[in-house]
């Protein structure tokens, strides 16, 4: 039988079912190729010459990469999110109760939905490419599994371990999914369907069974006392990493906790019930609409110019300290030479020591092993000439934010470099066309902002000037996303998007200190709605120095809307400069802090506002000025800004980003708490931009609603 999404072949009494969704580049699960599989199904469970089943997939690299996302994004209540869970875990029961062998072939990506089809098969095995990548990663879009996952996966690797998947929505290499019990082989990629059917032959006729003891603790996972345990300890785990904002998490150990080692029909009832109750809440359709956003960032050529793909023999990094030493970790990890140039030996090798720090990290984590580490390492070269740069592709400037500095360096590369290099800043907030207008070939010069840390963060800025060439920008555009990179593409204006927006976040945050807060009370509020840290812990972490000299940058750029709170000045001249000099808003010992008295000296006496509108002023000045990055094309659409905002700085993604938290609250009511911001404090920082004031007054939001 064939269906538009399934084939059928049979060798040797083997019926292979091979999974190639029509007109698309990968295969997800949805209601019209699960019905087709169901016919399929029924078809191949009326026979009884078939021996085996083997499942498996038509697409590169791709086995099943989830369900339909764009489904669930539709789902309107709880009823039909109930009814398309009990559809798939109709069509995966099928599977389950099939009484000959049924194995999954899983040759790349298997997320999700499509996990939770091989978690009904008897036997999985994998491809050992690093392209293949399992789990069931729901909770990251505001769900949990739908299909069978929360009561299939603990029955399989014991509920310690399948905790550790659900919960995080963990994605494991092939390697670890074997290690796990995910997986019951893995072959080579280039024999895998072979192997995969004699393997199969082998379960037929010597009736091979599973290895036995998976379970890492008999006492956690066998006692009443011990998953009491192991449960608890998961909740304290959820709530130290989510702080309470995701739901779905917390709904996966509840229904692996009374459903795990009791009937199946009961267990998968329920999982279904708590899908559909989270599959109807706006944290599900925030963090969905945000998944396809990126998605959509990841993919998005930005130019029409389109090149072949960037091969790099070595990357330059100028600029031996934080940032550099992050950039050059960063690039060998791809397996990428890179070649770091500073004045100072110093420097130099504290870049390495950061690069060091950073792989050491990851082999105590075990994400990496010895020999990788050493290789990497040796990918990463110093000199204290430019000379040595003349080799590479691309050359990455990172030294300090002084515009005289970087005209020089933009100089010096232009004379030792020919057209094919291109030359990128890492600048945060100077301009990259005065900086081409200084180079030889100023087509061949563009912006690229990392964020610190480089190695976590994931977003790059990339900001073309008027003469960068559009060969230029795809091919940095290329070479960002090699790294693993989201990239936003930014206008070249003062703070391009994110300091932008950023910089009058933490400003305010000073202000609100001047009239009499304390940082504590600003700090709270900030991560009660969400945010990763405080404004003003986060001014600590910067740099009060650093931070002060992008808001003199942004002031001189965009006038008083943009001036510097006095007391940034203050703190700075009394020496107290952030985390780097343990003393800042908060005084650092080791990984704790603690309020510094010190602070509280150079404060005016006042009335620290309600915690409501310590909220407002932080959020909507940053909204604000959103709108005119807007307006002003700095970049395209709404949807960048709140990528930028989420990746660049930690935004709460359950709130879907900034400019879909401002949909949710309504220009209007917006636009009226600015007005009577300004009227309070007098100042035209609060006065609503005219693109918010259009909203407001035609009750238009920034998304299609």
């Amino acid at each position: 039988m064939m269906t538009k999404a399934w084939r059928m072949k049979e060798e040797g009494g083997i019926a292979i079912l091979e999974f190639d969704q029509p007109d698309a580049d990968v295969n997800v699960l949805n209601s019209q190729n699960l019905l087709e599989l169901k016919h399929l199904l029924a078809e191949i469970g009326s026979r009884h010459d078939l021996k085996a089943i083997v499942i498996t997939s038509a697409k590169d690299r791709i086995f099943i990469a989830g369900a339909d996302i764009r489904e669930i994004e539709k789902i309107s209540s709880t009823t039909d999110a109930l009814e398309k869970a009990e559809q798939g875990k109709v069509v995966l029961k099928m599977i389950e109760d099939l009484e000959i062998p049924t194995l999954a072939v899983i040759n790349g990506a298997c997320l999700g939905g499509g996990y939770e089809l091989t978690l009904a098969c008897k036997w999985r095995v994998a491809s050992s490419s690093e392209k293949v990548k399992i789990g069931l990663p729901e909770v990251n879009l505001g769900v949990i599994p739908g299909f069978g996952g929360t009561q299939r996966l603990p029955r399989l690797i014991g509920p310690m371990k399948a905790l550790s998947v659900i919960l995080a929505g963990r994605v494991v290499s092939a390697q670890e999914a074997l290690k796990l019990g995910m997986v019951d082989r893995l072959f080579p990629e280039k024999v895998l369907l072979k192997n995969s059917i004699q393997f199969t032959k082998e379960i037929v006729n010597r009736q091979l069974t599973r290895s036995k003891g998976r379970s890492s603790s008999w006492f956690l996972e066998k006692t009443p006392l011990g998953r009491f345990l192991v449960y608890r300890q998961a909740k304290k785990g959820i709530l130290r990493l989510t702080k309470g904002f995701y739901p779905a998490p917390m709904k996966a150990l509840e229904v692996i906790q009374k459903t795990y080692g009791r009937e199946a029909v009961c267990g998968f009832r329920l999982e279904s019930e708590a899908f559909a109750e989270l599959a109807v809440t706006d944290i599900s359709k925030n963090l969905i609409k945000l998944f396809l956003a990126n998605e959509q960032y990841k993919k998005f050529p930005r130019t029409k110019t389109h090149v072949p793909p960037l091969e790099i023999k070595q990357c330059g990094v100028i600029g031996a300290g934080v940032m550099g030493g992050g950039i050059a970790q960063l690039v060998s990890d791809k397996g990428i030479p890179v070649r770091i140039k500073d004045i100072q030996p110093q420097a130099l090798g504290s870049a390495l020591k950061e690069a060091r720090t950073i792989y050491d990290s990851a082999l105590k984590k075990k994400k990496l092993k010895r020999q990788e580490l050493d290789f990497k390492m040796g990918l990463i070269s110093v000199g204290l000439t430019t000379q040595t740069l003349r080799r590479s592709q691309i050359i990455i400037e990172a030294v300090v934010e002084d515009m005289k500095v970087k005209e020089k360096v933009f100089g010096e590369l232009s004379q030792i470099t020919d057209r094919s290099t291109i030359l990128a800043s890492n600048t945060s907030s100077l301009s990259i066309t005065r900086m081409a207008e200084v180079s030889r070939y100023p087509e061949r010069v563009i912006g690229l902002h990392f964020f610190n840390p480089v190695h976590k963060m994931p977003l790059v800025e990339i900001i073309p000037t008027p003469h960068t060439s559009e060969e230029v920008l795809a091919k940095t555009i290329q070479f960002a996303r090699s790294l693993g990179k989201t990239v936003i593409v930014v206008k070249d204006v003062r703070g391009f998007l994110v300091n932008r927006l950023l910089m009058p976040y933490m400003n305010e945050a000073a202000y609100l200190m001047e009239e009499g807060c304390s940082p504590a009370t600003v700090d709270q509020v900030a991560t009660d709605f969400g945010m990763p840290m405080g404004p003003l812990e986060l001014l600590d972490f910067i740099g009060i120095d650093i931070a002060a000299k992008v808001a003199k940058i942004l002031h001189e750029a965009y006038g008083e809307r943009m001036k510097c709170a006095s007391l940034m000045k203050t703190v700075q001249e009394k020496g107290l400069l952030g985390k780097k000099s343990k003393r800042g808003f908060y005084i650092y010992k080791g990984k704790k802090k603690k309020p510094n008295p010190d602070i509280m000296t150079v404060q005016k006496s006042g009335v620290c506002p309600s915690r409501n509108d310590i909220l407002k002023r932080l959020i909507y000045i940053m909204i604000n000025e959103a709108t005119r990055c807007l307006e002003e094309k700095v970049v395209e659409e709404s949807s960048a800004i709140d990528i930028a905002m989420i990746m660049g700085t930690g935004f709460p993604p359950f709130r879907g980003g900034l400019l879909r938290y401002a949909d949710f609250v309504g220009a209007k009511n917006i636009v009226d708490d600015l007005k009577r911001f300004r009227d309070q404090q007098q100042t035209d920082r609060f006065s609503p931009a005219p693109y918010l004031l259009r909203l407001s007054e035609k009750h238009q939001t920034f998304y299609p609603i």
